[in-house]
């Protein structure tokens, strides 16, 4: 038997990785280096963030109608797209660590411009990869495998995070931070161009997997593209995901944008060294990367619909435990963070499987000759990806409140600083609570779950 990786899944294990190198980095970074460093106004972060959140509510259905329903040379194949788009990324990603300049104006447009171009290529290349990932192959068991994969690269790429707090010194030295950013994103493109080479599909080649049984009384692929959405956000399964999905990037974006704010004020190097708190980032995207590669087994026994919900339970009890014991010693802090980081991103990690199980369920639903995997996954993102802009102006807000401008200006009285710390540890420990709350019972309402894990397994020939 040969147990060689199949090239389509090489290919999409790349794009993994060279996603990852990209998007951990970023989410990482932006909001510390632009606070922090560039120190934007709280006024210039919050229109920002506005503006980030109309150009996804634009952008997300744009990209996804234009995938599915245009052939040019972008969309002839899910590759391709990757192929030609990837060396925009990697620019999109390294804006961000280029100052236009010192005034407030330029750092607040340096911003705008930062995350709307960003965000225009993450859409545009996460679109593509997330409709590989469901028709490269509709079995459930081949599903798992290719997330176990992928997982395992993506876990290599979230170690650019420790790579990046090594040699920036904690972004002591921004120089160094500039050029292994550039580095990464050099490597990331090349992987990402692999992946536009290698990557196919069997809708690429041949009669495109169309069983035309199924498809006899297909519904007519002219119609509009409102109707394809109404269709899609009027299924219960995709509402009870969404809602969940939502709450899930929030947490998540939360976690990695004010992680590194946190711990500075929270964990003392008096305490803690720099070397340690390297290690300590660096840990924080990659214990949930080995909880879905060697739990992968256990998530193929239980279905992703427990273990998902398994993490809600967690995420409540989690919660509540560490503000109780919790405050006064950072090393419980930082182990906190450690599994909430890892939990979020390993459940996330399995987000993929629910949607593209939603996404065969329209095929089938609509007799569809294709799935129209692109606006499932773009009208998902309409919905989820406010949450990026909606927890940064949260708690942002929430700190600044509290004095976080003066804070970092050294102007904030000693008692108005332990407030602020315990503010940053309320949040800490209250948010995944909340969360957990609705998450909890908007997951519960999600049924397809009870058809996937009744499927047959066949042999895997797309991977």
């Amino acid at each position: 038997m040969n147990h060689s990786l199949p090239k389509g899944t090489l290919a999409y294990c790349c794009l993994s990785l060279g996603f990852t190198l990209l998007s951990r980095g970023f989410g990482f970074y932006y909001v510390k280096v632009f606070l922090n460093i560039y120190k934007v106004k709280e006024s210039w972060f919050h229109f920002s963030q506005i503006l980030y959140m109309a150009w996804n509510a634009i952008n997300d259905p744009l990209f996804a109608h234009f995938q599915d329903n245009t052939s040019s040379f972008l969309t002839r194949t899910r590759r391709e797209g990757i192929l030609y788009t990837a060396p925009l990324f990697a620019l999109s990603y390294m804006i961000a660590w280029l100052p236009f300049g010192q005034s407030d104006w330029a750092v607040g447009v340096h911003l705008i411009i930062a995350l709307c171009f960003y965000d225009t290529m993450f859409t545009f290349i996460g679109l593509l990869c997330c409709c590989l990932f469901t028709e490269m192959n509709a079995d459930q068991k081949n599903r798992l495998r290719l997330t176990r994969y992928s997982t395992i690269a993506g876990l290599i790429g979230a170690q650019n995070v420790f790579v990046l707090e090594y040699t920036s010194d904690s972004l002591q030295n921004f120089r160094a931070f500039q050029v292994t950013s550039f580095v990464i994103a050099v490597m990331a493109c090349m992987l990402m161009m692999y992946a536009g080479l290698h990557a196919n599909t069997k809708y690429d080649t041949g009669n495109n997997g169309v069983d035309e049984d199924c498809c006899r009384d297909a519904v007519p692929e002219h119609e509009s593209f409102w109707r394809k959405t109404w269709q899609i956000m009027r299924e219960k399964d995709f509402l009870a995901f969404v809602t969940t999905n939502f709450f899930q990037e929030f947490h998540k974006t939360y976690l990695s944008g004010f992680t590194a704010i946190f711990c500075d004020y929270l964990i003392p190097t008096s305490q803690v060294s720099k070397a340690a708190r390297s290690i300590f980032y660096g840990m924080t995207g990659t214990l949930g990367g080995l909880a879905v590669i060697f739990g992968a087994p256990l998530i193929g026994r239980l279905g992703y619909f427990q273990v998902i919900r398994y993490s809600f339970i967690w995420k409540f009890f989690g919660g509540l435990t560490i503000y109780f014991i919790g405050s006064s010693n950072p090393w419980l802090v930082m182990l906190f963070i450690i599994l909430d980081s890892s939990f979020a991103s390993a459940t996330f990690s399995l987000f993929n499987m629910p949607l593209a199980d939603i996404a065969d369920n329209d095929k089938k639903t609509y007799k569809r000759k294709h799935p129209i995997s692109s606006m499932v996954f773009g009208t998902n993102a309409v919905i989820v990806k406010p949450a990026q802009s909606v927890a940064p102006m949260i708690v942002v807000a929430i700190l600044n409140h509290y004095g976080y401008e003066q804070l970092k200006s050294g102007l904030l009285p000693s008692s108005d600083v332990e407030l602020i710390k315990d503010i940053m540890f309320k949040m800490l420990c209250f948010f995944p609570i909340l969360l957990a709350i609705i998450q909890f019972c908007a997951w519960s309402q999600f049924t397809i779950r009870h058809k996937t894990m009744e499927k047959e397994t066949e042999p895997d020939h797309a991977l």
